[in-house]
């Protein structure tokens, strides 16, 4: 599993490193007209409400293994686990055109139920990252 983990945490790297190097390329070839192309960022985090108040606070734990879904116009999905931080991370094409919708699923096979948000629509490029509460049912 550390080795899954650390060959994620890898290619997260290698992405970032590449965006990069593509914002620099796109940024000094681009004409004062010409947007500039980036590829989108979406993060959600998963926690199960440990205390049972159904309020995220401190008291709440990481979950590994649940389902975070970004779905763009046209209903493409992208979608990937949490780990054991309770982090998930999704990177989209430049192509994105907003609205686009985050949601998070339970681990599958477990009892857990989505406390909230059930999902998150982002108008625009600001603020991709989200947070979400589970309960046992």
């Amino acid at each position: 599993m550390d080795i899954v983990l650390a060959k994620t945490k890898h290619r997260s790297f290698i992405a970032l490193i590449l965006l990069s190097l593509n914002l620099i390329l796109t940024a000094c070839a681009a004409k004062p007209t010409e947007p500039v192309l980036a590829d989108s960022f979406f993060s959600g985090d998963a926690f199960l409400d440990a205390n049972g108040n159904g309020q995220l606070d401190s008291a709440d734990t990481p979950l590994q293994n649940a389902n975070f879904i970004v779905t763009l116009q046209g209903g493409y999905e992208f979608g990937d686990l949490t780990d054991e931080k309770g982090n998930a991370f999704i990177t989209i094409p430049s192509t994105v055109e907003y609205p686009v919708t985050l949601r998070m699923e339970a681990p599958k096979g477990s009892s857990l139920k989505l406390i909230g948000p059930a999902s998150v629509t982002f108008p625009s490029t600001t603020g991709k990252s989200t947070k979400f509460l589970f309960a046992v049912k």
